[in-house]
């Protein structure tokens, strides 16, 4: 029953998001990790995590159109 119930609600939860709401969704997750990032002082997640966050921009077309 608990199967049938959840297995429902994911259904009508990705029938509510539309492409552009998951794009923004990713953009809020990726300047929430790029921003955690750039305040540490270590450049080693510098150099592995925001290459990896440009990828996901780059492949999923989520344009980082917040810098000033």
């Amino acid at each position: 029953m608990k199967a049938q119930l959840m297995a429902m609600l994911v259904g009508l939860i990705m029938k509510l998001f539309t492409p552009e709401l998951l794009r923004s969704f990713l953009d809020m997750v990726l300047d929430f990790v790029e921003n955690k990032v750039e305040g540490t002082a270590s450049k080693v997640d510098d150099a592995l995590v925001l290459p990896l966050c440009n990828m996901i921009r780059s492949a999923y077309g989520v344009p980082d159109d917040d810098d000033p």
